[in-house]
This record gives C-alpha cells, sequence and structure tokens, in this order.
C-alpha cells in the first residue's frame, strides 16, 4: 500500500516516519503519543482534540499541497500560522502562514496575503530576513511559506528583561540595519519596523519578519493618497501622517524609536489615544530628548535625538550612515 509520510516534531523531539505517520490514503493519523491509528474523517483538521483512546489533547495535522502542517504557532486576524515539513525542503522546519477561512473569499485578503508573499520572495539570501520560499493555492487554501523562525520576539523579550543593555541592543540594531539595507537594494522599504516584527533566534541575530507593509522605493517617496494609514503610531515616521512620502529618513526614525522603547522598556510617547499619539508626532513642539534620555551614554543619546527628529532632512539619510555610529558606540562601549 502506498502511503505518504512525512517528519515532524512534537513536543521538541523530531520524530521520524516510523513514530508518527499519516496514510493519507487511507485516511488514518496515527496518535503521537499513544500510537492508535485514528481515522481522519472523524477528526477536525488543524485542530486541537481529545485522542478518542488516551484522551489526550493532540494537534489534528492536514497536508496541504506538498505540506505537512502538524503544528500550530501563531496567527493574526488574516490566518493562522503552522509549522510544516515538505518534501520540497528536506531537513527544515518551516512556517505556513494559510488564509482563514474567512477570508478564503474576499479577493482583496487573497491578494495582500499572496502579494506579500511574492514580495518577501525577493529578499531571500539575507540572515536576518525571513523571506518567503513558497506560496500558493492548494486544496481550496490559500498559503504562503517561510523558514520557521526559533526565538524570542523581540516584544516579549523586552516585557521579560524590562530594558536590553546597549551593547546587546546595539548589535541587534545591526542585524536590523542589514536587513533594512538588503531591502531596500531589492527596490522596497520595509515600513513596519516594531518589536513584534522582530524574532532574536538562538543565535542571537534579530530577524524581520512580516512584510505587508512593504512597498516599492519609487512609490514610497510619492505622495500618499490612502485614507487609512497603516502601521503601529508609537514607531511610523511622521512624514506618513502627512502624506508627504517616505525614504531611508523614515525607516532610520522607525528604528530609532525602537531602540529608545528596548533601552528604557517604555514609548518615546505615552498617549493613551491614538488621535493624541498622532499628533504628538506631528507636533512642532517636540518633547526634550534630552531629558527623555536620561541614563543613555552621551553618544547614544545623540545618535537617537537624530535618527528621531521631525523632519526627514535632518537625519542621517542611510543606514550606512547608522550603522557607522553604531559602531564606533561599540567600540566606545568595549572600551
Amino acid at each position: 500500500m502506498s502511503k505518504k509520510k512525512t517528519e515532524g516534531i512534537v513536543a521538541g523531539k523530531v520524530l521520524d516516519a516510523a513514530q508518527l505517520q499519516v496514510d493519507w490514503t487511507a485516511g488514518v493519523y496515527k496518535c503521537p503519543l499513544c500510537e492508535k491509528p485514528l481515522p481522519l474523517e472523524s477528526l477536525p483538521r488543524l485542530q486541537m482534540h481529545p485522542c478518542p483512546r488516551c484522551q489526550k489533547m493532540i494537534f489534528v495535522p492536514e497536508q496541504i499541497g506538498g505540506y505537512f502542517l502538524y503544528e500550530p504557532c501563531g496567527g493574526g486576524g488574516m490566518g493562522s500560522v503552522y509549522k510544516a515539513v515538505s518534501t520540497k525542503f528536506p531537513g527544515r522546519v518551516l512556517a505556513m502562514k494559510v488564509l482563514s477561512r474567512q477570508c478564503k473569499d474576499k479577493p482583496a485578503e487573497i491578494h495582500a496575503l499572496l502579494n506579500e508573499a511574492r514580495i518577501s520572495a525577493t529578499f531571500q539570501g539575507c540572515d536576518f530576513v525571513a523571506a518567503s520560499l513558497d506560496s500558493g493555492c492548494a486544496n481550496g487554501e490559500y498559503f504562503a511559506v517561510m523558514e520557521f523562525i526559533e526565538g524570542e520576539r523581540l516584544d516579549k523579550m523586552i516585557d521579560r528583561r524590562k530594558q536590553i543593555p546597549e551593547g546587546e541592543l546595539l548589535k541587534l540594531a545591526l542585524h536590523i540595519l542589514a536587513a533594512e539595507q538588503h531591502i531596500y537594494r531589492c527596490g522596497y522599504l520595509y515600513r513596519d519596523i516594531k518589536p513584534e516584527n522582530i524574532i532574536v533566534n538562538p543565535n542571537g541575530y534579530a530577524v524581520l519578519l512580516d512584510f505587508g507593509l512593504c512597498m516599492p522605493r519609487a512609490k514610497a517617496a510619492g505622495p500618499s493618497t490612502e485614507e487609512f494609514v497603516s502601521g503601529s503610531p508609537y514607531y511610523l515616521p511622521p512624514e506618513r501622517l502627512q502624506g508627504t512620502g517616505e525614504t531611508a529618513a523614515s525607516e532610520i526614525y522607525s528604528l530609532g524609536m525602537l531602540i529608545y522603547y528596548a533601552l528604557t522598556g517604555k514609548t518615546y510617547y505615552d498617549a493613551s489615544e491614538v488621535e493624541e499619539l498622532a499628533q504628538r508626532h506631528l507636533s512642532a513642539l517636540r518633547i526634550n530628548s534630552t531629558t527623555k534620555m536620561e541614563g543613555v551614554r552621551p553618544s547614544l543619546s545623540a545618535l537617537l535625538d537624530s535618527m528621531i527628529r521631525q523632519s526627514p532632512k535632518d537625519r542621517p539619510q542611510s543606514f550606512h550612515e547608522v550603522a557607522g555610529a553604531i559602531k564606533a558606540i561599540l567600540k566606545e562601549i568595549k572600551g
């Protein structure tokens, strides 16, 4: 009998085909805990469900195209993300985003998922970017696939540690700058720098993900006619609110705001209302950054102050310039 088998990971253990089997032809899945063969037709796919024999909660897998989805690992309004493996990418753990069932019949949502995957596929080849490896539609499901990134999201790291030491943070900032420079060279602006979009992997690398707001550089530089402003209000540059166009200096502003948050454990602006926060971004009467950066070494305080200036022309104009300044500060820290 021909069986389609694959490998997966359960509780951190790599399971081979003899330990974890799915016979898609017969419609049978072997429980990874008690090894009882279970009829797939009686189980809800891509959901947690009690095994009829051992009663332990197990995740019911699914096959979409050539991918075997075996564990949930996140999601949002547009869809859910699952760990997956495939013979297309042997020996690699993947992350597959599957469009939610509520969005499957909405052309705009389908376009958003596939377009993001198409764009980010051009960013392959950088250690600091989680680019798309594949995308499409199979078994009635729209999907996008990328490498699964082990590690901790930066926002959760900051919540846990409260503040990230200057030296450690500046190294992460260099990774983010390298990612943004790579994306820039590919002809795009990232436009969504925030802690939730950065994972620090076990090697200490900051990896950028989520490319839904990416835009071609030429288009981003022109005036915006969008009715709604996208992006986190704590990190987006003032020119996005003004609709005057964005450049590398806009990305540098967002990175400056992120560095400040990671250093201090609090956002630069503390407005509780988004509308009030937007007004602060646009206010010509900026809060004195010197008092807000107490405890930050003078050289880093000066760099951050230059990165978050109101006018783009008053900020550093290139990722290379900021990276050079950060490297100089790292040498200063080492003494």
